[in-house]
């Protein structure tokens, strides 16, 4: 996985919690506490720290990934307003996701392998947004999505949340209605 999804984890666990906590959580974790933000590194790293941080916090590391979606969303949009700011509502951008922005992140990362995100309408108006990833961290990009729809106004919600792939977590369907 690529380093950025570490370094902004640790300084979301800073920021959030503190500096004894991060601490602690490397620790606890068996991390190395050291990432750059283009290196690549092994998943296990990422579900050691968020296991960590779980049974230092208490919070369930479900509900963490989820924040840790939330937050780093908005890290990308300071980061990265370009693949933002040319979209007037989030079904636009949602649907330029795989084209535009994972686009860009393989060339600028040829070993990154984002999870693959697909965008449907239904005739009644509703979006079809299916996760798809072997790492299953479908919470984390549930907190992603929601911070997208709230970015761009509200105009839309998550109405429903179905695993595709019989409860590995590693196909799951977002059901997208105007709020």
């Amino acid at each position: 996985m690529m380093g950025l999804v570490y370094t902004e984890l640790l300084e979301m666990i800073e920021t959030t919690f503190s500096f004894d906590t991060l601490d602690a959580v490397i620790a606890r974790s068996g991390s190395r506490g050291i990432y750059t933000s283009v290196g690549d590194y092994d998943d296990a790293e990422l579900f050691a720290i968020v296991d960590a941080l779980s049974a230092e916090t208490g919070v369930s590391a479900p509900d963490l990934l989820h924040a840790y979606g939330s937050h780093l969303f908005h890290r990308f949009y300071t980061m990265y307003p370009k693949f933002f700011d040319v979209h007037s509502n989030a079904p636009s951008f949602l649907a330029g996701l795989e084209t535009h922005v994972h686009t860009e992140v393989r060339k600028l990362y040829p070993v990154a392998q984002p999870p693959m995100f697909t965008l449907e309408t239904a005739d009644d108006g509703t979006y079809l947004l299916d996760y798809r990833s072997r790492r299953a961290l479908w919470k984390f990009a549930q907190g992603l999505l929601e911070a997208c729809l709230l970015h761009y106004g509200g105009a839309h919600r998550i109405a429903g949340i179905a695993d595709q792939s019989g409860g590995q977590g590693t196909w799951v369907r977002f059901e997208i209605v105007p709020a």
